[in-house]
């Protein structure tokens, strides 16, 4: 029989954790209840307690209890991760799901993104709502967050509601679904895209695919580019293709849209992973018009949808984050392609089309090429980004990277 781990703060939300026990059983599912209460008050409910939660990270729960409730929190999220990892790697799980507040969602999703793409993960929580960022709950994992629309303060007809929801989409997954990825016997590349660079993009990797790859694409809007590094180096992706390096201009900002990824390139660049990089949407940044950075009054836009605009940047930005770019290219250990379009980074950026300005393009390039080291090789591609033509030249660079550094038969012709 399958089982779904509960992580609950069982003084708090016992009558909860009760409901939930009752309805994943009569579904069919072992249920194990982790308590991760810090209160003062008893606990109820549990299969392991709170004594053996933090028991796992060599605590005792008598001598921790009265610390402050940071300290608490703190001490508990790593014993929570500890449990939960070990839970796992002994095969005694097979899905894992919580429900409560922020203290609660904090603690559990923590857990969670320990555990692989594909397994189980379910997060009913308060959270979920207003204009919360989700990323630190997230992270680089596929945690399924439900609203849970009310306080979780016993049962009525929206918890319960709330709650058999959670319960199902977690035992739905544990039966039919649940096996987390694993590697392809193919050569996997991942491609960075988004919007604007969409056409150029796929047509690489359909380019990819027609070759004998296996090609899976990234949408670089604040987390895509992490999640694509992060797989390269747990080696699901044997080399990227990272066409669509926008995420650099968001950090470089400080927010927008894709604000979120910290640090694009240089893991793998440092891990030696074989890498082709181009410029797509380092020229723009995107905000919502509510939101607009300053210097409006120089710059040109176009309004994405009704809430977000392009907005293309200055040239002293250009020149910065054409440093940033060098800097972590010169990074990589092994060496890197650079693909240089010459007719434009993006949709709308041809002569006559709104975000169409040579000169700013051509500051950017230049902060990039003339600061990278002998360990870049830049290659100039005719074309726009964007166009397919241009997209299956790169996927051919990309291959002639791969094969380069050993990931492809030198000898195969595509």
């Amino acid at each position: 029989m399958k089982t779904i781990a509960v992580i609950a703060s069982c003084d708090t939300k016992y009558k909860e954790v009760g409901f939930m026990r009752n309805f994943l059983e009569n579904a069919g599912v072992s249920v194990l209840v982790i308590d991760m209460a810090i209160g003062f008050g008893s606990s109820y409910g549990a299969d392991i307690s709170r004594e053996e939660v933090v028991s796992s990270v060599g605590f005792d729960w008598d001598e921790v209890k009265n610390r402050t409730k940071s300290e608490l929190m703190e001490l508990m999220t790593e014993a929570v991760k500890a449990t939960v990892a070990k839970l796992y790697a002994a095969g005694k799980i097979d899905g894992i799901m919580a429900a409560g507040g922020l203290q609660n969602t904090t603690v559990a999703t923590a857990a969670m993104q320990l555990l692989p793409i594909g397994f189980p993960k379910v997060m009913a929580t308060t959270v979920a709502c207003g204009k919360k960022e989700f990323g630190p709950l997230v992270g680089t994992r596929d945690v399924v967050l439900i609203p849970s629309i009310s306080d979780f303060t016993g049962e009525n007809i929206i918890t319960r509601t709330i709650l058999i929801n959670a319960c199902s989409c977690c035992v739905g997954m544990v039966k039919y679904g649940g096996k987390p990825i694993q590697k392809s016997d193919k050569v996997v590349v991942g491609v960075s895209l988004m919007g604007i660079t969409n056409t150029g993009a796929c047509a690489a990797i359909s380019e990819l695919e027609r070759c004998g790859l296996e090609a899976i694409g990234f949408h670089t809007t604040g987390v895509g580019g992490t999640v694509m590094e992060q797989l390269a180096e747990d080696g699901f992706i044997n080399g990227i293709l990272d066409l669509t390096t926008h995420e650099i201009v968001s950090e470089f900002f400080g927010g927008g849209f894709s604000y979120g990824a910290m640090e694009r390139l240089v893991k793998p660049a440092r891990a030696g992973i074989p890498l082709v990089v181009s410029t797509g949407g380092l020229d723009f940044v995107d905000y919502a018009k509510t939101e607009f950075p300053p210097r409006m009054d120089e710059r040109i836009y176009n309004m994405h949808n009704a809430t977000y605009a392009h907005i293309k940047i200055l040239p002293d930005e250009a020149q910065k984050i054409g440093e940033i770019v060098a800097e972590r290219l010169n990074m990589a250990l092994q060496g890197v392609t650079l693909l240089i379009p010459t007719e434009g980074m993006r949709k709308d950026t041809r002569p006559g089309e709104k975000l169409f300005n040579k000169d700013l393009d051509d500051t950017l390039i230049r902060a990039i090429t003339e600061h990278v080291g002998k360990n870049v090789t830049v290659q100039y591609l005719e074309g726009n980004l964007n166009d397919e033509d241009w997209g299956v030249r790169a996927a051919h660079a990309m291959i002639d990277e791969l094969k380069r550094k050993g990931k492809l038969s030198a000898g195969l012709t595509y």
